[in-house]
């Protein structure tokens, strides 16, 4: 029987938050839970004390590894491929939307954030499913405390069914929300995931994982 191929989906999850005098348009932390859909959303909030639900039960805090059948990049080329192509974009100022988001610096690469995002990719393509909730109901930031990094801001991209970096980020850009997550000043680490599941409904998952540490 043909496979049928799914429509692409990919969501945001973004909480910015400060440490100082930064301020957002909400104070509760990822205030409209996980939107998924076959365009995007974006969640905001602020996280003025930093990272909220870091003892919260949060299950298994190793992540699920990846199953058996999936594929998964190497981590040397991956990591470089999709932090280069995120400072590209930062480099310049980019349309997020209809809003005029101006170059930010380049951030760096962080492998308690490539932890977070890819145990989350990896719950993603176990279970055939795209949410910002895990499926032990781990939400973006209890991943990220999980690994040890306290942070003061924090944004999350997740996708599924693009083949390639290229495609991934071609999508999250055209997307407000994702673009805005990419486009953060108030981030400088990141860390991202793809794992692939051939016998699920989108293939290949995505998570990028934004934040800014605790000083």
């Amino acid at each position: 029987m043909k496979k049928v191929i799914p429509l692409l989906v990919l969501s945001a999850a973004l909480l910015s938050g400060c440490g100082g005098g930064g301020s957002s348009d909400s104070s509760s932390a990822n205030t409209g839970g996980s939107n998924v859909s076959n365009g995007s959303g974006s969640n905001t909030g602020s996280n003025n004390g930093g990272v909220t639900g870091g003892n919260t039960d949060a299950g298994d805090t190793t992540g699920p590894s990846a199953p058996g059948n999936v594929i998964v990049p190497d981590d040397t080329d991956f990591a470089e491929q999709m932090l280069n192509a995120v400072n590209q974009a930062r480099a310049q100022e980019q349309n997020c939307g209809g809003e005029i988001m101006p170059a930010v610096p380049a951030l760096t690469w962080d492998y308690d954030l490539q932890e977070a995002a890819f145990r989350h990719s990896s719950d993603m393509a176990n279970g055939g499913f795209m949410s910002h909730t895990g499926s032990d109901n781990s939400t973006p930031d209890q991943r990220i405390a999980d690994t040890g990094y306290s942070a003061n801001a924090w944004g999350e991209n997740v996708a599924a069914g693009q083949k390639n970096i290229p495609a991934v980020m071609a999508a999250w850009m055209a997307s407000p929300g994702h673009c805005k997550n990419i486009m953060n000043g108030n981030v400088t680490q990141m860390g991202a995931a793809m794992v692939e599941n051939m016998d699920t409904q989108y293939d290949q998952y995505w998570t990028q994982v934004f934040a800014r540490p605790r000083s």
